[in-house]
């Protein structure tokens, strides 16, 4: 009894739980969030565009009922017709199209956040299974969702009713209004219905978002020996990183021993990064960086340098550049010949210099 209850899933799910939760596309999903959008956003485009869905209704309409042919129609000009008439439906139906597909990405963002999850297209036998869709059927999630299609049904019911009931005195006149004012009128009332109907869905749609991100988390709910691993292999984890770094560092030093006595001249900013370059004449096309360094290594490599007599020139600019722009054994660009051939023509007569000075 004691080790059942220790498998308890008592603890709140770590970050790294619910990360790889997220890339398996493992994130709360609202059905009710994506009605209400629906009803929503298609009432506002139908409310925009409803002008000219009718015109263009009772322009085919007419044109239909008009209709007189100057010849007779063979095959191939029917076919002509319905394509012609049915790229005029499309058209004028493409705003609310357009928006039906816009809101199934909305409501996925909305809902669990962007998340690309290529690992939920693949086919799943055991869905197939009547014995899962058997237990699916009287699950938790399954009660959650009739209680909320009841509750859904009743207040689209009484929001409609109450809307319809204060409305009753216009639905009286229309007996006598014009054909196309009863349709003004039926649009008129259409719109205030759904747009009421909308209001009522995306409050329960919230009620539901915060129900699945509560019932998403409980899932991923985990037990006290899981957070242990995970913390264990996250310290172990950083100890690895730690080690690795403290090799690299322990290598760059060594390194910087053997190659900065090479070099001809060392380029700093002046204590924050250093750069250390050698160009031989005839061997190589352009200066190249045998070493470099920030902060704790620049000093370093200033110290390597003092020791063996080797130049130190303060050009913050140039050497900051160099730092961030080329790589450890490669040669300086062309960009930056110049500048380098001017600190390295200064080191060349100094040495020139001292050698012609008496001893």
């Amino acid at each position: 009894m004691a080790e059942s209850s220790s498998q308890d899933k008592t603890e709140q799910p770590t970050a790294e739980r619910l990360r790889k939760a997220r890339q398996e596309g493992q994130v709360p999903e609202s059905q009710e969030l994506y009605s209400g959008l629906t009803v929503m956003v298609l009432t506002i485009v139908l409310a925009l565009t409803c002008g000219s869905l009718t015109q263009t209704m009772i322009s085919q309409i007419r044109e239909g009922v008009s209709f007189r042919l100057s010849a007779p129609m063979g095959q191939e000009g029917v076919h002509h017709l319905m394509f012609v008439k049915a790229g005029q439906a499309l058209l004028a139906m493409a705003p609310v199209a357009i928006a039906a597909m816009g809101i199934s990405v909305l409501g996925g963002i909305l809902a669990g956040g962007w998340t690309f999850a290529p690992g939920r297209l693949k086919l799943r036998l055991e869905t197939l299974n009547p014995m899962t869709g058997l237990k699916n059927l009287f699950s938790s999630r399954s009660v959650v969702q009739l209680v909320t299609s009841v509750v859904k049904v009743v207040v689209i019911g009484l929001v409609s009713w109450n809307y319809l009931r204060d409305q009753m005195p216009v639905l009286s006149t229309m007996m006598w209004m014009q054909p196309w004012q009863i349709l003004n009128q039926t649009g008129l009332l259409l719109l205030g219905v759904m747009t009421r109907i909308a209001i009522s869905l995306l409050v329960i749609a919230g009620a539901d978002l915060l129900y699945q991100r509560w019932s998403h988390r409980r899932k991923l709910r985990m037990t006290k020996q899981e957070v242990k691993e995970e913390t264990k292999q996250h310290e172990q984890g950083a100890e690895v990183k730690s080690r690795i770094r403290a090799i690299q560092m322990a290598t760059s030093r060594r390194r910087i021993v053997q190659d900065v006595p090479t070099a001809d001249a060392v380029i700093v900013n002046p204590t924050h990064v250093a750069v250390a370059l050698r160009y031989e004449a005839g061997a190589m096309n352009a200066p190249v960086v045998v070493a470099k360094g920030a902060d704790l290594m620049c000093e370093r490599i200033k110290q390597v340098a003092r020791e063996h007599h080797i130049p130190i020139v303060q050009k913050p600019a140039l050497a900051r550049m160099i730092f961030d722009t080329v790589k450890t054994g490669q040669p300086i660009p062309q960009t930056l010949f110049v500048a380098v051939a001017e600190v390295l023509a200064m080191i060349y007569r100094l040495r020139a210099q001292r050698r012609l000075l008496p001893r």
